[in-house]
């Protein structure tokens, strides 16, 4: 059965200030527009949240810490992959710190929570990281997307770009698990695949052995769990011996970024995963990003620190495109108007309202973990996609 929970990735959001019951909307005159980051920086979700915070670090020095004439200024709270604490955070931000937006939090039942209380104030959101359609809403902008979404393309790759026509599928019982798993069904079986078995196993579980035996045979298992679940599945799907190659619709908080996936070991090498950024993808602006990264953290960037510098790149082009106007009607119509080429790519918003709140047409990366254990990209990364528009599924275009 489908619940809510915490989930690693979650998604980002940027809030505009809006009409309270406390309080007015930030003055467009104003000299400084604040920013709020609302992060999981302790809790289960801690480690992304950090790297998050380590890419709007490196965007405002990069980027520049004034747009439009106007300082930046940023505001860190830590909600502690709590929802409750999600909601008074955000409210502090919005109504006592006066922030023109918000960015955050990754955690899903905070990103539904928080949503509730910004449309109520009308107050449009910059959502960073893939999210439950619950937390989707007119005023909400999904930079990654639907978690459906994000499974869509991968799905229609394991058909189209692997050839295989029947699939497994394995995930952990709440919402994400649930979503990747449709959404892989979507694309997969649109082009003619059949997905055979899904199972579920209870969040959080260690030991994936029977529910690993009690698979059928397949062309390939899909595969989709938090990274706790990663460290333990992989490993024993390795001493099984198991012969079905895996694809992960989305990474799981593992596989697209090096200092989490050097602690999973030789176990996952071969697997396909979609992901909302890549550190080597062959994209404008990405290489000098990730030797900056490097310089200053002496790391490489994950998806977590990619995304975060390009929705900052978002949200600069949207601020100079209105001269840093950060009354809600003006950013908002900005933000629906943006077009921007970032680090993970080109990202814009259709026209239109759609059913499920204002979702870019964003690019869907594809990679895979080599026999040495490097990540390696599935070119063209930008060709795999799934748009959606108005309430309704684009066609998807191979090249």
């Amino acid at each position: 059965m489908k619940r809510s929970g915490v989930f690693w990735y979650g998604s980002l959001f940027i809030v505009l200030l809006a009409v309270t019951a406390g309080g007015g909307y930030a003055a467009d005159k104003a000299p400084t527009i604040k920013i709020g980051l609302l992060l999981d920086l302790t809790g289960p979700i801690g480690p992304g949240g950090l790297d998050m915070q380590k890419g709007f670090t490196l965007g405002l020095e990069k980027l520049g810490d004034t747009v439009a004439g106007k300082k930046i200024e940023f505001i860190v709270e830590d909600d502690a992959s709590d929802a409750g604490i999600s909601v008074d955070k955000a409210r502090k931000l919005v109504e006592s710190d006066k922030v023109a937006l918000i960015i955050g939090p990754i955690n899903g039942g905070g990103q539904v929570a928080v949503g509730q209380y910004l449309e109520r104030v009308h107050v449009p959101q910059i959502e960073a990281m893939m999210i439950p359609r619950e937390a989707a809403r007119r005023w909400s902008f999904g930079t990654v997307g639907l978690q459906v979404m994000v499974a869509y393309g991968p799905g229609i790759y394991a058909h189209d770009g692997l050839g295989y026509k029947t699939a497994v599928a394995l995930a952990a019982d709440f919402v994400p698990g649930h979503d990747f798993i449709e959404g892989f069904k979507m694309g997969f079986e649109g082009r003619g695949g059949k997905v055979i078995q899904e199972t579920y196993y209870p969040e959080g579980t260690t030991n994936v052995v029977p529910f690993l035996t009690a698979l059928k045979q397949a062309d390939v298992l899909m595969y989709w769990g938090t990274p706790g679940d990663c460290f333990a599945m992989f490993p024993q799907y390795k001493e099984l011996n198991m012969k079905m190659p895996i694809l992960m619709p989305e990474d799981g908080g593992v596989m697209a970024s090096p200092g989490m996936l050097k602690n999973l070991g030789k176990a996952a090498a071969g697997t396909v995963f979609g992901t909302a950024y890549l550190y080597n993808a062959n994209i404008p602006g990405n290489e000098e990003f990730v030797e900056a990264y490097q310089k200053k953290y002496n790391e490489l960037p994950g998806v977590m620190s990619g995304v975060g510098y390009a929705n900052l790149q978002l949200v600069w082009a949207a601020l100079k495109a209105n001269g840093g106007n950060t009354k809600p009607d003006a950013l908002y119509k900005a933000l629906k108007e943006v077009s921007v080429d970032t680090v993970r790519g080109h990202l814009s918003f259709p026209a239109g309202e759609g059913g499920f709140g204002t979702i870019a047409n964003y690019p869907n990366h594809l990679g895979k973990i080599s026999a040495d254990f490097e990540i390696v990209p599935i070119l063209p990364v930008h060709d795999i996609q799934a748009n959606f528009k108005n309430g309704k599924w684009l066609p998807y275009v191979a090249k």
